[in-house]
C-alpha cells in the first residue's frame, strides 16, 4: 500500500473536475471527503443532477500523518438515500449517475 499526502490525492480529484463536466455534461462537480470509521477515509466527488445530490467516492486508509493510501480500486455510488458498491472504474460509476 503506497501512501500519499491527502493533498496530492486531493489534487489529483480536482484536476478531473473539468474534463469530467465536459465528458458527462454534468453542471456542477465537487470534491468529496469523509472520515470513515477507524483509518477509513473516502474520497470522491459530489454530484448535483436534476436537483439530486449524488456522491461517488473510493475507500482510502488514513495513516498517523495524515496520508492516504487506496485501500480497494472499487467505487460506491450513493444516490436516493441508497449506496451500491463495486463499480470497478469512474466510467462504470458515471454510467449509474447519468442514466
Amino acid at each position: 500500500m503506497e501512501f500519499a499526502p491527502r493533498r496530492v490525492i486531493l489534487e489529483e480529484f480536482i484536476d478531473t473536475l473539468e474534463p469530467m463536466m465536459e465528458t458527462y455534461g454534468l453542471d456542477q462537480v465537487g470534491i468529496f471527503e469523509e472520515r470513515g470509521e477507524g483509518n477509513r477515509y473516502y474520497v470522491g466527488y459530489t454530484i448535483n443532477k436534476d436537483d439530486e445530490m449524488i456522491m461517488i467516492h473510493m475507500p482510502f486508509i488514513q495513516n498517523e500523518r495524515g496520508e492516504l493510501a487506496l485501500e480497494k480500486q472499487e467505487w460506491t455510488v450513493r444516490k436516493d438515500g441508497q449506496e451500491k458498491k463495486g463499480y470497478r472504474s469512474l466510467p462504470e460509476a458515471m454510467d449509474e449517475v447519468i442514466h
